[in-house]
Parts: C-alpha cells; structure tokens; sequence
C-alpha cells in the first residue's frame, strides 16, 4: 500500500492563533528596546554627522513606520497581512537606505548607522506576526546589506571594525533568535494539536469514514436531496437532461467511493491520514483491515507508541513503515480468538533513541520483540484478538 496521501497542512495557515500573539509582547519589547538603545546611540553623537537631516529623516520614518505597523496589527487582530508586509519591508529599505548613505565613510571617524541597526528591532518585533521564514529571509537580506556596507568602508582601525561587527550581530542575531523560538513553539502547539485530535479516532468505530470524508458525504447528500426535491416537485422535469444526468452519475459514483472506502479504511488509517505530522512520516499497510479488530486499550497503546516513535524528544522527523498481518486462527490459550503480528520498521532509528513510555505503550498492543539493524530499528507486536464472528 502506498503512502497515505497528504493533505494541506494547517501548519501553513497557524499564525496568531497559536497564542504566539502573548509571546510576541515579549519579543516586541525586546525589539522596542534594541530600537531604544541605537536611539540613544544617536543622541549621544547627533551633533557630529555631517548629513544630520537624513538621519533624523530615517529616524522618524523607522519611529513611524513602527507606530503604524503597532495600530494596524492592533486593529486587525494581531495580523499582519501580506500587503501590509510588503509595504512595511519597502520602508523598512528605504530607512535602511537613508541611513547607510548618510554615514557612508564615516566609520573611521567613530559614526556608525543606527537607524539601520534599529531595523532589526522591528524584524523582532513582528516574527510573532508572520511565516518564520519570512522573517529569517528580510534578516539575511538585511544582513548582506549591512555586511556589504561595512566590507565597502572597511577602516584601518581595529576598534572600529570591532563596532562594525557589533553592530552587525545587534541587528542580524535577535531576530534570527526570536524566529526560531516562534518556529518551536508553533511547531510544539501544532502536534500537540494533531495529537489530540487523531486521538479521537481510538474510540472511532472500528470502520468507517473519517471527519473530512464526513464532511464531502454531508456536501454530497445534500446535493441529491437538492435533486429529488427538484424531480419531485417538477422543477427538473422527467428523463434528465444530459448535464443533470452527468452529474447525477458522477455522485452517484462519489457516493460508492466513499462506501467502499469506509468498509475497507479502519481507524488506523484515519488516525495517519488525518495528522499532519504521521501522514508525512509513516507507511502504514494494511491490505486485510486488521487494525479494525483492535479493542480500545491496543489501539491507544499503538498510537500512542507509535506517535512517540515518529515525534520523541530527538527534533529530527522520522520514517517507519507499520505492517499488520497475515492473521491466523488461534489455537492454544485464546481459543477462538485471532493472531496476528504489526511489524513496525522504524528507519534510521536505534534502540537508544526510543523514549521509555515508548515501550510500555507497545506492551498494551501486545507483547513485543524488537530488534536492531544498520538501518532501522524493527518492533514486532504479537496481537491476538476476538474473533468478530463471536461478537
């Protein structure tokens, strides 16, 4: 069987609703304080630049610019729209811009940028409020700028290279550091999010649909309700025309695709077709429905167990291929009864990478024999359950 197909991730849509909005604040008084100190940066050598209008100029663009940009998330919900993104970068340049002209040449003589430095503020301030990778991008982007300008007016002076890099670290690192913060935390909330609710597929009948096929049943059904009422009521006049019939055809198909699948799609599959972190990671095989046979107690102690073999403690993602069967008549203890093995193939895994509730988890599916190769780690789990027929 081939890999369960993917759906979009919700990953993609998962900005402010993660609460990420109550850590922002945080992250927006640090930027407010990065801004704060080249403020005064400024105002301890404002009388030294030579091109002073244009430093104020970039100043109270960057001071507007913020004030703007805090209303409107305000305003909106705490969301910063793409529009409203894309002109906040383009003013965000141009104070950049204005800045490094304004000092060009002058790092010698000890006047640095500070508006531009007090960009990076900014960018820390909104990583709450955008794709992480949005972020990091107008921070590298900032950072080749900074870089460039500062390789351009290279000075002698040891110390004022050092105020050069200083610099550079003050408006590149903070928001590098805030965006992967973000990026952990959503990415935490969001499985922890999918766990809960594949977790409800456990007392999930045994066979079925699952709650999207649900939704595309509720949609069909009411498409042909919609039809007899109009045949009934002469609306839709008797036999159909060739575009009505069309249709019909086509949802009368639909509606035996879906039936089809709920008798031969267990919970198992469902529960990895619906999350969007196992649906990514995990092979499951199943060709005789097997999981469908589970009770209550040896399904929650598969997911759970295999959840934690995909997504344990180690960040990085994991590939594992679960296979049921064949089964076979039991014969000796549980007269009566079915056995069967799920072999879970856990690749680029050692035992030593396996969290502890991991194994007592195995244990409630059944008892278990695990083993090591070069290339994966290989849990065999010895099920035996009743057979349907005696229920």
């Amino acid at each position: 069987m081939t890999r369960t197909a993917q759906r979009p991730s919700r990953t993609e849509t998962a900005r402010s609703s993660l609460g990420t909005s109550q850590l922002g604040t945080g992250l927006a008084v640090a930027g407010a304080m990065i801004m704060l100190s080249c403020l005064w940066r400024f105002s301890l050598h404002v009388l030294e630049y030579p091109h002073l209008q244009m430093n104020i100029a970039a100043w109270l663009l960057l001071i507007g610019v913020s004030v703007a940009t805090i209303i409107l998330v305000r305003w909106n919900g705490f969301i910063l729209g793409d529009i409203a993104f894309t002109g906040l970068t383009t003013l965000l340049a141009l104070v950049v811009a204005i800045d490094l002209v304004s000092v060009w040449g002058l790092s010698s003589v000890g006047l640095y940028p500070t508006a531009a430095i007090g960009v990076g503020g900014v960018l820390l301030a909104i990583v709450s409020l955008r794709p992480v990778r949005d972020v990091i991008a107008i921070t590298v982007v900032l950072a080749m700028i900074l870089i460039t300008s500062f390789i351009l007016n290279a000075s002698p002076n040891n110390l004022a290279v050092a105020s050069d890099i200083l610099l550079c670290v003050l408006a590149i690192v903070p928001p590098l550091i805030g965006a992967a913060i973000v990026g952990s935390y959503r990415r935490m909330v969001m499985m922890a999010l999918d766990r809960v609710l594949i977790q409800s597929t456990v007392d999930a009948p045994a066979y079925g649909v699952s709650m999207l096929e649900s939704a595309e049943l509720a949609a069909i059904d009411l498409e042909i309700e919609r039809l007899f009422a109009d045949i009934s009521s002469g609306r839709e006049p008797l036999p159909l025309g060739d575009e009505r019939a069309e249709r019909a055809g086509a949802l009368a198909t639909e509606l035996r695709r879906h039936l089809i699948a709920g008798r031969s799609h267990t919970w198992l599959h469902h529960a990895i077709s619906e999350s969007d972190f196992l649906s990514v990671s995990v092979d499951l095989r199943d060709p005789d429905s097997l999981a469908g046979l589970l009770n209550q107690r040896q399904r929650d102690g598969l997911l759970s167990a295999l959840w934690l073999l995909m997504y344990g403690e180690t960040r990085t993602s994991r590939e594992a291929i679960v296979t049921l069967g064949p089964a076979v008549q039991e014969t000796s203890a549980h007269r009566g009864g079915i056995r069967f093995p799920i072999q879970i193939e856990a690749q680029g895994m050692r035992r030593v990478d396996v969290e502890p509730a991991t194994w007592q988890h195995l244990s409630r599916a059944g008892r278990y024999v695990d083993s090591t190769t070069p290339r994966a780690l290989m849990v065999v789990i010895e099920c035996t359950v009743d057979n349907p027929i005696d229920r």
